[in-house]
């Protein structure tokens, strides 16, 4: 399955919050019935990280960040700085209660 970002949110930005739910909701779906997923960034000229947080970042805090890494590919198009972006994302969604755990003692 591949999600095209730019049409389901018929925009070429994806950079709100609830856009990003939105896309989770396409993802969970097909996460729960262990089909692989390919998110395509076709067409997307701006991408946030909060749009990610709550796209993909939700993903891997609340499923097995293995079978996510497993099931999830990605298309980056021409949007050449996104593999670091997701990279990011992952690590920040698989080690948030470590970082939690850093601040609550700081």
């Amino acid at each position: 399955m591949t999600i095209f970002i730019a049409k389901i949110l018929g925009s070429e930005l994806a950079i709100y919050h609830e856009e990003g739910i939105l896309i989770y909701g396409s993802l969970k779906e097909a996460f729960d019935q262990r089909q692989p997923i390919q998110i395509s960034f076709e067409g997307v000229k701006r991408c946030s990280t909060q749009f990610l947080n709550a796209a993909v970042g939700k993903l891997y805090l609340l499923e097995d960040p293995g079978l996510v890494d497993s099931l999830l590919s990605y298309d980056f198009a021409d949007y050449s700085l996104m593999n670091d972006k997701i990279a990011e994302v992952r690590d920040n969604a698989i080690n948030s209660k470590e970082y939690d755990a850093l601040v609550h003692n700081a």
